[in-house]
């Protein structure tokens, strides 16, 4: 894009998205008005101030800049979230005999964390970017997919308290390219509704240290505002994305091609969601791509996906512009029943909100939402359309952090720590900068990477689990969002895939409609919560419909307000047998 195109497209930002961002102190209701709920750092006595490592103090080369990702994942089936976190490496550690290794925390349903790693079988040394999580081999218990530049980790649990490493047998481990493989967002789902999830792996490039591509220097043949950097990624070549059918014996076969996904032109892929965005039925894929268009895959019911990246709407921004895009959620941010796309872009791009038409044609509303500016000089990664509030409208959360720490000594206004924020959705009308006001700026910057949500404590409101790059993460406790009334539904299926991932959830009660996906992967390399977790504002019950992978429908009225449940597919509603103890409730 030349100089010019850059200078037409920020004056045009800037002119379309001057809407006001106000600081709200309380939130409105049904009736009065409530205070907002307040984040609180609990990340040291909770018990996981683990540093998370990727390169060393100077970025030298692409691979520092990326970070890692987290997921909150139940692994032992006792109804409380644990937290697993990604860790990457460094050249100097690497050279002493020194690699940093991956972390599984036990929840002790206490607000506490325990170390188990070791005792788990776990504690991955790779270079590593992601996790996803899902039920592969349906026996009820999790496993954890984690990529990494090389062979990714396919870990099943053993419902002992330990995992096995199986990605080399399930065949999911390595495509055994020419070149490294880079993997690092990747996601569960049943794209054939066979009752076995799949897997897709975002791959990013073909990066193996060129000696063309040095390290910052004077010379330096990779410079931003004429400062010396590490390569960015529009110098490496694209890496194919990888599709993975599940063949239900514990293995997996590549139909990457077969199924339509591979291409001339591969993306440099960062984040992947699986969802029903036609509302036909299947799992559609959109990915997110840096320096270049995003790829969106329309499900054609037999096993192959359509590209529709262009058709869609949905493979550049509003001005016709590929950006540079990190982070990726998925969700019905105005509730019209529709999965809505919010992706998050580098530095001195707009983050962009794709809302959804329908017939799958999606449409850029960023500024008019206010969006535009939002973040506009930093670099986005983590994100998450939830609802911290449990108003009834998913909000917005979205982590920050530079990629290069040279900018910052010769332009101050560069930070490499950057702010994050948290925007609340007023009635799908307009988002709120709230971050002030819900402490989110109590805590200095850092730099931000993946980030995964889940209610960890079971208060029924929902945490942020913060990866930041090179330091300790940042857990926030949501405190106060369960003053509003909120379901907790946790599915389970029978002829579906057991966790229920592509289950749709319909949620009503007096005039108020939401649905929801059970989706685990979105955000930035990183996974969330499996539960789904239903605001509900003044409102004491609500009529649930469940539409499952395998077509089936159930219904459930008349559910009362602030309770944890069971779904079982074709089976009744229950109390989610898991939890023995009543929630606690921090005000």
């Amino acid at each position: 894009m030349s100089r010019v195109q850059v200078q037409i497209s920020i004056i045009l930002v800037i002119a379309l998205s001057f809407i006001p961002f106000a600081q709200h102190a309380v939130a409105p209701g049904n009736g009065a008005e409530k205070p907002l709920p307040v984040f609180t750092d609990i990340t040291k006595p909770a018990g996981v101030a683990y540093k998370i490592i990727c390169g060393d103090e100077v970025t030298e080369y692409l691979i520092d800049v990326n970070g890692e990702g987290a997921a909150f994942v139940d692994y032992n089936n006792d109804g409380y979230q644990d937290i697993y976190l990604v860790n990457g490496s460094s050249r100097k550690l690497e050279k002493a005999g020194h690699p940093p290794h991956d972390y599984l925390l036990r929840n002790n349903g206490d607000g506490t964390f325990t170390d188990v790693t070791k005792q788990a079988h776990l504690g991955d040394t790779a270079w590593s970017s992601g996790v996803a999580v899902g039920d592969y081999n349906n026996d009820g218990y999790l496993d954890l997919y984690v990529t990494n530049f090389g062979p990714n980790k396919l870990y099943r649990n053993n419902g002992d308290g330990t995992f096995t490493e199986v990605g080399e047998a399930a065949g999911v481990a390595d495509p055994r390219w020419g070149f490294p493989k880079w993997s690092m967002g990747a996601a569960f789902g049943d794209y054939d509704n066979d009752g076995y999830l799949d897997l897709y792996v975002a791959n990013f490039a073909k990066f193996n240290y060129q000696p063309e591509l040095p390290p910052p220097s004077e010379n330096s043949p990779c410079k931003m505002k004429a400062v010396p950097i590490a390569c960015p990624p529009e110098k490496y070549e694209g890496e194919q994305d990888l599709l993975y059918h599940n063949n239900g014996d514990g293995t997996f076969t590549d139909v990457s091609g077969a199924a339509g996904i591979t291409r001339k032109d591969p993306g440099r892929g960062f984040a992947v969601a699986f969802s029903d965005f036609d509302n036909d039925g299947d799992l559609d894929i959109y990915v997110a791509n840096d320096s270049g268009p995003n790829f969106y895959y329309i499900n054609n019911g037999n096993g192959k996906f359509s590209d529709a990246s262009l058709s869609s709407g949905l493979a550049v921004d509003e001005f016709g512009n590929a950006q540079g895009s990190m982070g990726l959620t998925v969700g019905d941010f105005n509730n019209d029943g529709l999965m809505d796309v919010f992706v998050t872009n580098f530095v001195d791009q707009q983050n962009t909100l794709y809302q959804n038409q329908g017939d799958n044609l999606f449409l850029d509303r960023t500024t008019n939402f206010g969006l535009g500016m939002v973040g506009f000089h930093y670099s986005g990664w983590g994100t998450k359309l939830f609802d911290f509030d449990n108003d009834g409208w998913l909000d917005l959360f979205i982590t920050n952090g530079h990629t290069m720490e040279q900018l910052e000594k010769h332009y101050p206004a560069d930070p490499f720590a950057e702010p994050n924020y948290l925007l609340r959705n007023v009635r799908g009308k307009e988002f709120k900068d709230v971050s002030e006001a819900t402490g989110i700026r109590k805590l200095p910057n850092k730099v931000g990477r993946g980030t995964a949500f889940g209610d960890f404590d079971n208060d029924g409101d929902i945490d942020i689990l913060v990866i930041n790059k090179n330091d300790i993460p940042t857990l926030w406790r949501n405190d106060g969002g369960n003053t509003n009334h909120w379901m907790v539904l946790r599915t389970e299926g029978t002829k579906s895939n057991r966790c229920g991932i592509g289950a749709r959830v319909v949620v009503t009660a007096e005039g108020m409609r939401q649905t929801f996906e059970v989706r685990g992967s979105d955000s930035y390399l990183s996974s969330n919560d499996l539960r789904i977790h239903i605001g509900l504002g003044d409102l004491e019950q609500a009529d649930l419909e469940i539409r499952w992978p395998s077509g089936r429908i159930d219904r459930y009225p008349h559910k009362a307000a602030n309770q944890f449940y069971l779904a079982r597919e074709a089976g009744p509603i229950m109390p989610d047998p898991l939890l023995s103890s009543a929630p606690s409730q921090h005000k």
